[in-house]
């Protein structure tokens, strides 16, 4: 049975309402542990704070230190006339004037390129730190503009500011908050008259912060698979159905191609003797930029593979393992394909049952309608072969499979003949 809108919206609006009220309890109880531990604490005491402090900002905070890391560059920092993928840097810069004009007077997030192929699209929108300049934007990898049409990357870009400006959980804006409570709480119950032992707090944070953290995750949890619906919903009002499958499949395709390059160096790295899973990394890479800007099948990879590890670059980093070493390199093969699900066959759906016009990975309208038929006759096979497409495996992830996210729209529009397909 498909969600209606308007429940998840009014969903949405009572997890915010309660959101603020647990961030206002928050920063009340931060302030009430803040005072009786500065009231009992000792030269001692303030150290072991220091370190319990440090370690939950490594909790809560770890994302941002990824972000400054993260090779990006913000749209502003490229001529008008620089190429990001096949669009020129000015084009995007009037994609994003335009869809960030329905939100004039209200606070504007920075426009981020990242330069690894993977990243996708997301947002942060940080309650009170928003000055930081990394955590009040919207990045975008520089390969969905090599792979997607210019109304595929508005779709994907208004998903995003839908986050922004509406369905992001107020909650899980306050990093800083969640930080300090996970921080002080602890605290508090490991002081006795103003004397600490290091190792009872650090036992006691770590009991607590478990807890506390499962707890925080899965509440926010409960609607981030109705935020990402609806964040589709408000996309497809502006520029169409379609617009917002084609987007997907463009990610989604290079998720799936990602996914088989992993496999198969696995398999050969399992096979070979001379090769190592350090070299993992390094290989995929250079896999990755032999990649043709065109779709590839299979047996591509596989020829790309083959000619990638036949390389003189492939054969300097070969080096014989012995028996020890490969029953090593065993394990941590079989915990990567075990971590990454890639042992598993999922039941696909042929395209040509839909892609059948143009067959190019894309669908037009008549496409479209034939998908949604498809999808309604076959609800347990899947658009892509990647464990996040499945849905059974991807039922408790943030996201919702590719055919959910499909068919909720269509119901959505069904609802309401206004969405444009």
């Amino acid at each position: 049975m498909q969600k209606d809108p308007a429940q998840l919206q009014a969903r949405s609006r009572k997890y915010a309402r309660i959101d603020f009220a647990l961030i206002a309890l928050c920063l009340a109880a931060n302030a009430v542990l803040a005072y009786l531990i500065v009231r009992e604490s000792s030269l001692y005491s303030v150290f072991v704070s220091c370190i319990l402090f440090g370690l939950s900002y490594a909790i809560h905070l770890s994302f941002a230190h990824g972000l400054f890391k993260l090779p990006k560059a913000r749209l502003v920092e490229f001529g008008s006339t620089q190429k990001i993928g096949r669009y020129q840097a000015g084009e995007i810069y009037l994609m994003m004037r335009e869809l960030l004009a329905p939100h004039r007077g209200k606070e504007q997030p920075r426009t981020y390129i990242t330069f690894q192929k993977y990243d996708g699209a997301f947002v942060l929108n940080s309650l009170l730190f928003n000055f930081v300049k990394p955590l009040n934007a919207v990045y975008i990898s520089q390969h969905l503009f090599q792979i997607l049409k210019p109304g595929e990357i508005k779709a994907i870009l208004a998903h995003e500011l839908a986050h922004f400006y509406e369905y992001i959980r107020p909650l899980s804006r306050v990093h800083f908050a969640l930080m300090g409570f996970n921080a002080l709480f602890p605290i508090y119950l490991s002081l006795d008259a103003g004397s600490i032992s290091l190792w009872q707090a650090f036992l006691i944070w770590l009991a607590f912060s478990l807890l506390f953290n499962f707890s925080v995750n899965t509440w926010l949890g409960r609607t981030s698979r109705d935020h990402e619906h609806l964040c589709d919903l408000s996309a497809a009002r502006r520029y169409g159905v379609l617009n917002i499958a084609n987007g997907l499949f463009g990610v989604c395709k290079t998720a799936e191609i990602q996914a088989q390059l992993y496999k198969a160096l696995l398999q050969r790295i399992r096979n070979d003797n001379t090769l190592s899973i350090d070299q993992l990394d390094e290989l995929l890479f250079r896999c990755e930029n032999e990649l043709p800007a065109k779709a590839i099948g299979q047996k591509d990879i596989q020829r790309l593979v083959s000619n990638i590890l036949a390389s003189p670059q492939s054969q300097q980093i070969r080096k014989p393992l012995d028996a020890q070493q490969q029953a090593k390199e065993e394990q941590l093969i079989q915990k990567a394909i075990d971590r990454l699900l890639l042992d598993r066959d999922f039941k696909l759906l042929d395209w040509k049952r839909f892609d059948f016009v143009i067959p190019d990975g894309r669908l037009n309208q008549a496409e479209y309608e034939r998908l949604v038929r498809t999808l309604d006759a076959s609800p347990q096979h899947q658009l892509f072969n990647i464990a996040t497409d499945n849905v059974r495996e991807s039922k408790n992830s943030t996201h919702p499979t590719v055919a959910q996210r499909i068919l909720f729209l269509e119901n959505a529009r069904l609802l309401d003949p206004s969405i444009p397909i």
